[in-house]
């Protein structure tokens, strides 16, 4: 099975839309709608760093996001402020620390009517974002519709945020972006259990917000965490509180392993992964987050696709062996023949032999 380093494909494009940065009105800055998902969040950054480029001195970048994902925009150097999101939706309090901040261009980058109105409804002059979903009305600076497919796609999705970016002017079409500051991150990670001393450490993610067609089976994660602990390693398990039953089944197997599934808030876990360094996960918010914070890791893909999504950041070996059926990009198996055959067909030997090629790899510059 391929082991090469994964490398996002993206398909430069000029967009329709030419915005004038030294003419627009920035008043003290530039707001940005952040999208609702940690590993969709995670593959607008550079995006949205490129867009940073062009606001103007002393204006600001401000960026607004449910609450969960705050930590996130707070670990990226170049943003000003953060403005979490009480609920679904900006409520009053969220509007009012807009007026106070005063930004004179947004950007929306969720697709739904509701995060457009959210901008409306704030009063700021110049809205940027995609149509589609009857909002194009919400919007006075606008891009075609978000391009929907179900067939292996031909670009990594964070091309479509750039051609937002490339709206304001010429934007370096590539994955680099600043890292994010992991602040005391070996202290953190001490706190949780994961001592950067008693290590090395792997860290497992078995867990995929979206569902089962993303899960990997866990008595395959098993298998890996217990070849990791015969050399020597340490095992940390992480994931959300949903995920525990994995988590547990995991520790249950294999004493000496680190169950920290639910026991970790977004900080910690970007403390936890940085320490860790390697990890092993599927395609989810946690490989998303693992290639941020500069891990190496091995993410192993079901139903979605490996090109649109993978990680941006870090060095990942990305495992994929579609059936016809794939990317059905469907959150549960339709299969009664095979179920989740894109899943199966991939072996722990497979996960096992990129990890050694990975372990090997010297530290990067």
């Amino acid at each position: 099975m391929n082991q090469q380093l994964y490398t996002p494909i993206l398909s430069p494009r000029a967009p329709d839309l030419h915005l004038d940065p030294a003419s627009l009105p920035w008043r003290n800055g530039l707001l940005v709608r952040a999208t609702n998902w940690l590993g969709d969040a995670l593959m607008t950054l550079p995006a949205i760093y490129r867009m940073s480029r062009f606001v103007p001195d002393p204006c600001g970048v401000f960026v607004l996001c449910p609450a969960g994902l705050a930590p996130l925009w707070e670990a990226a150097p170049w943003v000003s402020q953060v403005i979490p999101m009480a609920g679904k939706r900006c409520g009053p309090a969220e509007r009012r620390v807009i007026r106070r901040l005063r930004p004179g261009v947004a950007v929306v980058l969720p697709n739904s009517f509701g995060s457009a109105w959210d901008l409306f409804r704030g009063g700021i002059p110049v809205r940027l974002g995609r149509t589609g979903r009857g909002r194009g009305w919400l919007l006075n600076r606008r891009l075609p519709e978000w391009p929907r497919t179900k067939a292996r796609g031909e670009c990594h999705q964070l091309s479509h945020y750039l051609e937002l970016a490339a709206a304001f002017g010429p934007v370096d079409w590539s994955t680099d972006c600043p890292p994010l500051r992991v602040p005391d991150a070996a202290a953190a990670a001490a706190a949780v259990g994961v001592d950067p001393a008693a290590g090395p450490w792997l860290a497992v993610a078995p867990g995929a917000a979206y569902g089962p067609a993303k899960q990997w089976p866990v008595e395959r994660f098993v298998a890996v965490a217990r070849w990791w602990q015969g050399r020597g390693g340490r095992v940390v398990v992480v994931g959300a509180a949903k995920e525990r039953a994995a988590g547990e089944a995991i520790g249950s197997a294999l004493p000496g392993v680190l169950n920290a599934t639910g026991r970790t808030d977004l900080r910690q876990l970007m403390a936890v992964l940085s320490v860790a360094g390697l990890v092993v996960a599927n395609d989810s918010g946690a490989m998303h987050l693992g290639a941020a914070v500069g891990c190496r890791g091995v993410a192993v893909f079901g139903s979605t696709d490996p090109v649109a999504t993978g990680p941006i950041g870090g060095r990942w070996i990305l495992l994929a062996d579609p059936p016809d059926c794939a990317p059905c990009l469907q959150r549960t198996c339709a299969r009664a023949d095979s179920p989740y055959e894109c899943l199966c067909r991939i072996e722990p030997a497979a996960v096992i032999a990129a990890l050694e090629h990975l372990a090997a790899l010297p530290p990067q510059a």
